[in-house]
């Protein structure tokens, strides 16, 4: 279910970029969709957004901090201590600020020795966006490599329309492209995701069950937080028919 912020409003923001083409692969599966979101981009973070993998980066923290003689820690202090950059969090939990370029390093290497699942609906998602005439894009922090592993395994990479991953400067990047479309929004499930989305013009929009807790999200400016990325389409028909 997907919870509103109680102090925000519906309200999606503007831009302007004529609507491309659509893909064989979304045309097939969504066969009869009506095309109504060409004004709209729709922009995903990665890593706990569209991949279900706050255990693998779990685990990789802990490999980082037990290698460093640090304790381990729980899934429920992961999520409230993850935060970006990660030399941030690692000196946050006992790292030594010179050593945190190279805790960084391992934890990327780690995060990319092994694959994730994908949240359940993800592709379905990808495909009725694509063939409702959306823009569709990933912008995430996490390295290339890792995000190139998983949409390759996955089977995902030829729903999107862009890829920017390795990104540092999240803002930048989402900035770069808000005028693709007219409406535009962001999906992610961190702080930086939702401060990022906000500073950049889109509409922020939480995942829970990701790397952050749904309250951090709506603190950093979620307009709403959904369980399920199922919930993500009727939310935007809702928008699309009040503005």
């Amino acid at each position: 279910m997907s919870r509103e912020h109680p102090l925000d409003g519906d309200h999606l923001l503007d831009g302007d970029h004529p609507l491309d083409g659509d893909h064989p692969r979304s045309r097939h599966a969504c066969a009869g969709i009506e095309a109504t979101m060409g004004d709209l981009l729709v922009l995903f973070d990665w890593n706990g957004t569209i991949v279900a993998d706050a255990d693998r980066a779990q685990a990789a923290t802990n490999t980082v901090l037990t290698g460093r003689g640090l304790a381990a820690i729980s899934a429920e202090e992961f999520s409230r201590e993850f935060c970006l950059p990660l030399g941030v969090m690692f000196t946050a939990l006992g790292v030594p600020t010179d050593e945190a370029p190279s805790a960084e390093r391992q934890w990327n290497h780690l995060m990319a020795a092994t694959t994730s699942p994908a949240r359940a609906g993800a592709g379905a998602l990808l495909e009725t966006l694509r063939a409702r005439g959306a823009r569709v894009g990933v912008v995430s922090a996490a390295a290339a490599e890792t995000v190139w592993m998983d949409l390759k395994h996955l089977q995902l990479d030829d729903l999107l329309h862009t890829v920017d991953a390795g990104i540092v400067d999240k803002l930048t990047t989402l900035a770069s492209r808000r005028g693709e479309r007219v409406r535009a929004v962001y999906v992610g499930d961190t702080e930086y995701d939702m401060v990022c989305a906000v500073d950049a013009g889109y509409t922020a929009i939480g995942v829970s069950g990701g790397y952050c807790q749904p309250e951090r999200l709506f603190a950093a400016g979620a307009e709403i937080v959904i369980d399920d990325l199922g919930e993500l389409i009727p939310l935007l028909e809702k928008k699309t028919v009040h503005d």
